[in-house]
């Protein structure tokens, strides 16, 4: 599988979104996802561990706020135009080119031929990236908190859902592209 935008962006791995969002769309509030989930954190981990993640600055500062440091076990792909100063397993991008492309590399040279890129965020990154993106996995937070990021509207007639796993006060639900 590959993800490619009309603007010619292309990559040779599935491209997956992975996501919270809550039921108006709501992904973020002050930097921050304005619930506590810990096993939405968990899932996230298990999820992308051993895979590259591209996201933009805003999210990753608020990671290396709630870690403490980078995403471990992936090369983490931060889409941003200020200089950062990045630990080993953190690369900077300034554009999606540049971003799929560092992630294409990661995948092969640093995770033994991953077969997937992760996007997580925020909300910018996620509204440039979705057309090119293959699979969605989206936690559906029961819930519809106040905030200032939001998931952008995506055409579901586009998209098959292909697993759910309802648990109390959200869902883990995958969706493929028709």
């Amino acid at each position: 599988m590959s993800g490619s935008i009309d603007a010619g962006l292309e990559t040779d791995h599935e491209l997956v979104a992975i996501v919270a969002v809550a039921e108006n769309g709501v992904i973020g509030r002050d930097g921050e996802m304005p619930w506590h989930l810990p096993e939405d954190l968990k899932h996230f981990k298990q999820v992308t561990t051993g895979h590259p993640v591209i996201m933009g600055r805003v999210t990753y500062e608020s990671i290396l706020e709630g870690l403490g440091e980078p995403l471990p076990g992936r090369t983490t792909v931060v889409l941003t135009s200020r200089d950062l100063e990045t630990p080993e397993n953190v690369v900077t991008a300034s554009d999606l080119e540049e971003a799929l492309e560092a992630a294409d590399r990661a995948a092969e040279k640093r995770h033994d031929g991953a077969d997937r890129i992760f996007v997580a965020g925020g909300a910018t990154v996620y509204e440039q990236l979705l057309p090119a993106v293959d699979r969605l996995i989206v936690t559906e937070v029961h819930d519809s908190p106040e905030g200032d990021a939001y998931f952008p509207t995506w055409d579901r007639e586009a998209w098959r859902e292909v697993s759910r796993d309802e648990r109390d006060g959200f869902a883990f639900v995958e969706y493929v592209r028709r």
